[in-house]
């Protein structure tokens, strides 16, 4: 008999409804239920069981065994554990869901005790980064463990599992992505980070070189470095709220929190590309400047 095949998915950034998580549960309970029609129908009565014992084996394992179970779990530490797809839902003014976790697993092994040759086991992931964490390096990429494992010996179960997930997802977001990985931090550093530093350093360099200016170059030198670190520890938390307000897995049903923060995210961006783009560019096209050489070239 061959050896089951494992295949472990990541997904990356990726976005679901509670419509296609509920429709995905459905499917994947009758890819389920097919696999157990394929074994029931492998098994031999016992000489010691009568037909009608027989086919209540068979009843239970439909019943009992062979079906999907999923967790549920919201942020106020609430849980819920079904294998109707309905279960997947929001409360008018309840808390959002944190994660759902989907397989066939529990109910084989709980009635069988044993763990089952063909299995899956798909987590979704919810939770948002902290802005600000102290255990973890800016530089690491998002902790999500949003992913799907298939294990089984047929072609076929693990090519349905694995399409009637990837089927459901409503949006991927290579961007996210991206922003989410390692290392990330130090690459837009060099391009965002440092330039906002020295850009902040010349902004303030006419005030500051004002009221230093009686007293010794390493004061003034530690102002700049002040200054300089400062508009630093600025792009890191702009970088951290970056990653907060596009998460790396999303249900859009309760998007709301994520987006309404995205909003303010865009108006920071503007906001302060805006300034910088004025304050390095307004010699360059600041309209009087266009319109005394208008009039230069208009004039006899």
């Amino acid at each position: 008999m061959p050896n089951p095949t494992e295949k472990n998915i990541q997904f990356g950034s990726i976005s679901f409804s509670l419509e296609d998580i509920r429709a995905m549960f459905g499917e994947l309970n009758d890819i389920v239920k097919e696999q157990g029609e394929i074994e029931i129908a492998q098994l031999v009565r016992r000489d010691e069981q009568t037909d009608e014992e027989f086919l209540q084996v068979k009843a239970d394992l439909r019943e009992k065994v062979f079906k999907i179970l999923a967790t549920v779990a919201f942020e106020d530490g609430s849980a819920v554990h079904s294998s109707d797809p309905s279960v997947v839902q929001l409360a008018p003014n309840g808390p959002f869901i944190k994660s759902i976790y989907v397989s066939n697993l529990t109910p084989y092994k709980t009635n069988v005790g044993v763990e089952p040759e063909h299995l899956f086991q798909l987590f979704i992931d919810l939770r948002q980064p902290l802005l600000l964490d102290p255990d973890r390096l800016v530089s690491s990429p998002t902790l999500n463990e949003t992913n799907l494992s298939i294990r089984g010996t047929r072609g076929g179960w693990r090519a349905g599992i694995e399409e009637a997930v990837r089927k459901r997802i409503r949006r991927k977001h290579p961007m996210r992505s991206y922003i989410h990985g390692g290392h990330v931090y130090d690459v837009f550093l060099m391009i965002v980070g440092l330039p906002l530093a020295f850009y902040a350093c010349w902004r303030v360099s006419g005030w500051l070189n004002e009221k230093l200016a009686g007293t010794s170059p390493a004061v003034v030198t530690a102002g700049y470095l002040y200054v300089g670190l400062a508009a630093l520890w600025m792009y890191r938390v702009l970088f951290s709220y970056s990653k907060w307000a596009f998460p790396m897995v999303e249900i859009t049903d309760q998007a709301t929190r994520p987006s309404k923060h995205r909003k303010i995210w865009w108006g920071l961006v503007v906001l302060l590309g805006g300034k910088i783009f004025w304050d390095v560019a307004n010699p360059y096209v600041s309209a009087k400047l266009w319109w005394q050489t208008a009039i230069a070239y208009a004039a006899p």
